[in-house]
């Protein structure tokens, strides 16, 4: 972290110490705590093209950082809403919606939204912890109580801390023999801009009375076609109420909206990262190479993927490419249950294995063609290779040094010291929530937690991982994108 960056938390943090002039017992208002928030969280807005602003609160809320629509800004605020800021404001709105149904250990958590208590599992297991267990003696959160001036002053220093830099480790077992860790560290530290997309407009005709109706609102946005259906697309919106205002729009007239992040974290020591790894039991899954039921050339979702076949859990594979008409094909070896579907890519990372767990990670050598492995029922290859037997592997294989040195989204498959299969994936082009991983950053985190061989898969917008039907990261692109195949944990 940057010296510049730790003094101006610091005096924030006294700022806030010495901001609120009522009694320690009197009741804070909503504008004081978003204007505490938005001062502890050391974000520069006085450049902003949108200052100044009357005040800081208004403008924590026209950014985004707190998507609530909050009005009565002189009313007290509560700890349900002070919970629901401080996790929104530093990014882990989407890592709150993966805890909705996690116990708190709290007798009144019943009383709180799904959201909320998502929210309130990261509050409470984060490093620095913002809510920690010891806050609730009486074994209830009480969201309604009205925040007072010391329990919001402990709440924004709590806040501070995090906003130095904070980790997320959290581990789940949806079923017997899955194991999902779950990592979120670093927090944003630009000003946001969004883009707003509505898809599912069947006509172009639609689109373009869509597109006029917004022209109308003040929005210009363009239009693209996207699967046989078109798009449309707004410029950088730097106010978040237009955000919501056109979501209430494309709701009404029943269109699906995905709202994306455009922004440009300044202290790129703390940039967000977020990445789950799925450890697999070989006793109770085998993995397999997955498509949809017309095979590799069809072009369909991980979700669709997923429901077609018999797999507990689900991960993105190897790279593909599209012909005219939609259709694709697997760029490099597939084999599945024994049949070559496509031929080796010379001198690219594979994995080829068999019903026995017996595997082999290695570069493929192009010229033994079909006969590639005889022993192995499947194989994949995407590549580079990270990881062989324990140990960083070259990074060669003739792959760009912009998909090799800058930090994507990233999709993975390994095995572990204790016989595992894992499953790896890494958001990525998303300033709120992850910045994505080099190839490097991959293989460290990879070699961290205790992986013995890898390899990298395809990323980018098709960086995707669906565990016991539930999609466990946000697609770079805000929707699924559609895929050749896939790796599927089976159950035996």
């Amino acid at each position: 972290m940057s010296k510049i960056f730790r003094r101006l938390i610091i005096t924030s943090v006294l700022i806030i110490l010495t901001a609120f002039t009522q009694s320690e017992s009197s009741a804070v208002t909503r504008f004081e705590f978003l204007t505490g928030i938005l001062t502890v969280r050391g974000i520069d807005w006085s450049e902003s093209p949108e200052a100044p602003y009357n005040d800081a609160a208004g403008f924590l809320l026209r950014t985004g950082y707190v998507s609530d629509t909050v009005t009565k800004l002189d009313a007290p605020v509560t700890r349900r809403e002070a919970l629901r800021w401080c996790i929104e404001c530093l990014g882990m709105t989407f890592e709150a919606g993966l805890f909705t149904d996690y116990p708190t250990g709290l007798n009144d958590e019943k009383t709180l939204t799904p959201f909320e208590r998502g929210c309130l599992v990261i509050a409470m297991n984060m490093n620095p912890s913002i809510f920690p267990q010891s806050d609730f003696s009486d074994g209830k959160f009480s969201g309604d109580t009205k925040l007072n001036v010391d329990e919001s002053r402990k709440i924004l220093q709590r806040l501070a801390g995090a906003s130095m830099n904070f980790t997320l480790d959290m581990i789940r077992n949806p079923v017997t023999g899955l194991r999902v860790h779950i990592h979120r560290e670093g927090v944003p530290t630009g000003i946001p801009e969004w883009r707003f997309f509505a898809d599912g407009i069947k006509t172009r005709a639609a689109a373009e009375y869509f597109k006029a109706s917004l022209r109308e609102e003040g929005v210009e946005v363009s239009i693209t076609g996207v699967n046989e259906t078109y798009s449309v697309r707004s410029q950088k919106l730097n106010d978040y109420n237009v955000v919501r205002r056109l979501e209430t729009i494309a709701k009404a007239r029943g269109l699906i909206s995905r709202v994306i992040p455009s922004m440009t974290n300044p202290n790129t020591q703390i940039l967000p990262r977020f990445w789950i790894m799925l450890e697999i039991d070989p006793s109770y899954f085998r993995i397999a190479p997955v498509a949809s039921y017309l095979g590799p050339t069809e072009l369909t979702t991980l979700s669709s993927i997923y429901g077609q076949n018999n797999v507990q859990a689900a991960i993105n594979a190897g790279f593909f490419g599209i012909v005219k008409g939609g259709k694709g094909f697997p760029i490099g070896a597939l084999r599945v249950n024994g049949r070559n579907f496509s031929l080796p890519y010379d001198m690219r990372g594979c994995l080829a294995w068999n019903d026995d767990d017996e595997a082999v990670f290695a570069v493929a050598n192009a010229t033994e063609e079909a006969d590639y492995w005889p022993d192995m029922t499947n194989i994949i290859q995407a590549g580079p290779l990270v990881i062989d037997d324990g140990q960083t592997a070259g990074y060669g294989e003739d792959f760009s040094n912009g998909l090799i040195s800058t930090r994507h989204p990233r999709s993975a498959v390994g095995l572990n010291a204790g016989g595992s299969w894992v499953f790896m994936a890494v958001d990525g082009r998303n300033g709120m929530h992850s910045s994505g991983a080099t190839i490097s950053e991959l293989t460290e985190i990879m070699r961290g937690h205790g992986l013995i061989y890898a390899l990298n898969l395809d990323g980018g917008g098709s960086t995707e991982i669906i565990i016991d039907g539930k999609i466990y990261n946000i697609p770079s692109d805000g929707y699924e994108r559609r895929i050749s195949y896939a790796l599927g944990a089976v159950p035996r």
